[in-house]
């Protein structure tokens, strides 16, 4: 396994990287510039809670809606009405059958007309009407809603209209309607857009989905939709019925954040995934009393850092502080529209973004690159072959194309992104490990070198490391770069994978430069552990380990295996850093993983290996969260450029002062003990 490779071996492979990580930059460019083009964020306030926020503070609906444009609020959303609505909205009467005599009094002549009808039998709803417009919108809605259901029957008596379904009354209570074009039409009246929310429901039919999903006026008033519930309309049978019928209508899809609703992966497929996303503060958040300016952060947060254009208000129901609800709503909503605005945004109807799919031939270029940083990464390992090297890169990147070719485009991006993800990390542990100039038995004279050189080193190497993960990260986005993956409707799906295979990387440094002896193989090296005596504390240490990675493991991914909660001095120390710094730094880079490159490479410098491997462990956690923070590609590309660039400043001003410190101690604790401090100084 020595390595006997001439320069120029090596050479032709960074080469492909250079020119690799410099076409990523420019599909990074692209799609920067796609991002900035898309600055118009909506505010949507739910119409059912503003309605009866509206009645609770005595204010007519016409007026709240006239205040609500005034502070900044762009569109309502309006959910579909229902039997149940219209009742509390003092819009109609629901009895059971068993109960018609009781309506004598608001229409004499009704009940022998129902009687005559035979339609009184029990187990049945009465409806209705308490005015014309009402009644226009049930003779309307019911009959294409009950197709195919339950029985529906008309009763006329005079000016009155009852209609008779065959249903309990509580379930009857239930039925939804669709939204009312009359309380539409006040909202555009208003000057307001309607974003509807259909909801689903057991036994949907083709033609209601085409009747109540219509194309908006010559105003636009209502062409986007975000569905209600845990199902888009549709589901499970009738989805690409749904689909169709929105694209007909003109109508964007709403994508709820943090909320799964099935088959609305096959609504954006079919959209091609022109969409909005949707960020909303629950009711059961809001009442738990969070601050205006809490919640406003939140917003802005949302459009800042995850290209959220759609922010889904609801109106505050409680009193937070001394002022009364009118001016704590008013004031929530003017906060949010103003922290938007001084974020750099506009309010106005939320658009999808543009595409920023570079193509195939530039991504052929970048897999290419990924190729050549995964045969650099066996070449540190065992000494390849001008042939094998080029070879490997061949077959990668044909690959790569047969399988484009073949129409699973998506597999190899996604394989040529697990593959950047895990190679270029991997290739920092080397760096981290691998030996340098000065240090050993023949390390530099210079008392003051001695004293200090390892900061030099330590800053070098911690430079170049990040220079790998870095491109290594703009290699992974720009595989992924796409509307798909950038309005967070598919996920990068080798998080778990990337975070443990370069572990094993780790070790294989670890062993190259560290715990081999000589010429020593792999094979005689591990027979040289397995016949070593395994003492306690051996043990407890490789449970602690295991115990550890199993919890790291477990928090990785795109989603969490340990409902492990944010601890209450990590939230604190985030919101500080929120209003100090342009974007916050991910923790476990710059508290934890950037620090301890810093450290190790101290470590490695000391000649001291006792704590070698563990910490260079913590070190590669900072690289693999600095290649996988490109992978949340909804995240706009300036801010995760920022994060990282920030996170790494930060991570190396504390690993510089904690390894001083250390090194410090340490020189301190032996020069007491009477040693000397050797090549350290």
């Amino acid at each position: 396994m020595t390595n006997r490779r001439q320069p120029w071996t090596i050479g032709w492979l960074v080469a492909l990287v250079v020119v690799s990580a410099l076409t990523s930059a420019w599909i990074a460019v692209r799609r920067h510039r796609v991002e900035a083009m898309n600055r118009r964020v909506e505010l949507c306030m739910d119409w059912r809670e503003g309605a009866l926020y509206a009645q609770r503070i005595g204010l007519a609906e016409d007026d709240y809606l006239a205040q609500l444009r005034d502070a900044g609020i762009t569109s309502i959303a309006l959910d579909e009405d229902t039997l149940g609505s219209l009742q509390a909205s003092g819009d109609l009467v629901i009895f059971r059958t068993s109960e018609l005599a009781a309506v004598s009094s608001l229409a004499p002549g009704l009940l022998p007309a129902a009687v005559n009808s035979h339609a009184v039998s029990g187990g049945r709803t009465v409806v209705i009407p308490l005015n014309h417009d009402t009644d226009s919108f049930l003779a309307d809605r019911l009959p294409t809603r009950l197709q195919g259901g339950p029985s529906l029957v008309t009763v006329l008596s005079g000016q009155t209209s009852a209609f008779i379904i065959g249903l309990p009354l509580e379930e009857a209570r239930n039925i939804n309607l669709g939204p009312r074009p009359s309380v539409m039409a006040r909202i555009a009246a208003a000057g307001l857009r309607t974003v509807l929310r259909f909801a689903n429901y057991p036994g949907v039919s083709e033609k209601w989905i085409d009747s109540i999903v219509r194309p908006a006026g010559p105003a636009k008033e209502a062409d986007s939709v975000i569905f209600a519930g845990t199902e888009v309309l549709g589901y499970p049978a009738l989805t690409a019925v749904t689909a169709r019928a929105l694209d007909r209508a003109g109508m964007t899809y709403g994508s709820i954040e943090f909320q799964v609703q099935a088959g609305e992966s096959q609504i954006m497929q079919a959209a091609d995934y022109n969409l909005v996303r949707v960020h909303s503060i629950t009711r059961g958040e809001v009442d738990r009393g969070l601050s205006v300016q809490t919640m406003a952060d939140r917003y802005v947060r949302a459009a800042r850092e995850r290209d959220i254009r759609v922010m889904y208000m609801r109106p505050m129901m409680k009193q937070i502080d001394s002022r009364p609800l009118p001016e704590l709503n008013d004031s929530f909503v003017r906060a949010v529209a103003g922290g938007l605005q001084n974020a750099g945004f506009t309010l106005g109807a939320a658009v999808p973004l543009g595409q920023a799919d570079p193509g195939l031939a530039p991504t052929l270029v970048v897999v290419v690159g990924i190729a050549a940083g995964c045969v650099m990464l066996l070449d540190a390992i065992w000494s390849l072959t001008f042939p094998i090297s080029a070879g490997l890169v061949a077959v990668a990147a044909a690959g790569f194309a047969a399988l484009s070719a073949f129409g699973r485009a998506d597999l190899a991006k996604q394989a040529a992104a697990l593959a950047a993800a895990i190679a270029y990390p991997s290739l920092s542990a080397f760096v981290l490990l691998s030996p340098f100039s000065g240090s050993g038995l023949n390390g530099p004279a210079d008392a003051e070198e001695r004293r200090f050189g390892w900061a030099r080193i330590a800053i070098i190497k911690f430079i170049a490391a990040c220079a790998l993960s870095l491109a290594g990260g703009l290699m992974l986005a720009g595989c992924l770069t796409s509307l798909a993956f950038m309005t967070k409707a598919r996920q990068f799906m080798g998080v778990k994978l990337m975070h443990v295979a370069p572990m094993l990387f780790l070790l294989m440094a670890y062993w190259k430069y560290v715990y081999r002896r000589g010429n020593e193989t792999l094979t005689e090296s591990a027979r040289r552990v397995l016949s070593s005596p395994i003492l306690v504390w051996h043990a407890v240490a490789i449970g602690l380990l295991g115990a550890a990675g199993l919890i790291y493991i477990a928090r990785t991914g795109n989603t969490s295996v340990l409902p492990v909660g944010v601890p209450a001095w990590e939230q604190a120390m985030r919101s500080i850093l929120e209003r100090l710094l342009p974007v916050r730094p991910r923790t476990k880079e710059f508290l934890l993983g950037h620090p301890a490159f810093i450290l190790a490479a101290a470590l490695s410098w000391a000649g001291d290996r006792a704590a070698l491997l563990p910490v260079a462990a913590l070190a590669l956690i900072g690289q693999i969260s600095l290649a996988n923070t490109f992978a949340h590609l909804h995240t706009p590309i300036a801010v995760t450029l920022t994060r990282v660039l920030v996170g790494a400043g930060l991570g190396l001003a504390v690993g510089l002062a904690v390894a001083g410190v250390f090194l410090a101690v340490r020189r301190g604790v032996r020069r007491s003990a009477g040693r000397s401090a050797g090549r350290e100084g």
